[in-house]
């Protein structure tokens, strides 16, 4: 069997959505959880209030059918904070058919999994990288896994290269910025750089 008609398969019997949604739990839940080991309280007021939120709003989106009714309809529904006018939303439907015209008549030619033809669904992609960003976060710290990061996310759904060069840069910048502004040693490891760099 292979490597395609097994992810086949999974794919089939289980949901990415899910599976990114039980990703992002974990991974929220294990950094709020490491917050409390911060040295500096204000330091970690950021990552818990960001933290907090990702795990909340993961699991309100994974149990969404227990919640009570009008919770559910807020959480479930997408909400219309930047409504357009209706000239705007005609012009966009008529161009949105044409594009899904053109997408089936060359769907037979693109991959089922992925919007830019890789070979599996973006969605498990994205659970993979946000999971691989927390594990080379962890090993040789966040100001150095966040461009690689970047560079990676860039790469997989086809953005022009200098374009993903910018924005590892800034993803650095943020990241330096952070670090400098609140004095947490982003720039060290816990199995390399554990010294850090800066």
């Amino acid at each position: 069997m292979s490597g395609k008609s097994l992810y086949r398969r999974l794919s089939e019997r289980f949901d990415q959505e899910r599976f990114l949604l039980i990703a992002l739990v974990l991974g929220s839940g294990f950094a709020l959880a490491e917050t409390f080991r911060f040295d500096i309280s204000s330091a970690a007021r950021f990552p818990r209030l960001t933290g907090s939120v990702v795990f909340v709003g993961a699991l309100m989106l994974l149990f969404a059918k227990y919640l009570p009714s009008g919770l559910r309809a807020v959480v479930e529904e997408s909400a219309g904070v930047f409504e357009a006018d209706e000239e705007f939303e005609k012009r966009q439907q008529g161009a949105e058919e044409r594009q899904q015209a053109e997408a089936d008549a060359t769907e037979t030619d693109r991959n089922e999994f992925s919007t830019v033809g890789r070979p599996i669904h973006d969605s498990v992609f994205t659970a993979l990288v946000i999971s691989g960003y927390a594990a080379v976060g962890f090993a040789v710290g966040i100001l150095w896994a966040t461009p690689l990061f970047v560079v990676a996310y860039g790469y997989w759904f086809k953005q022009p290269w200098y374009l993903t060069g910018v924005l590892a840069v800034i993803g650095f910048a943020i990241a330096f910025g952070f670090m400098t502004v609140l004095g947490v040693p982003l720039d060290r490891g816990e199995l390399f750089l554990t010294s850090g760099v800066f």
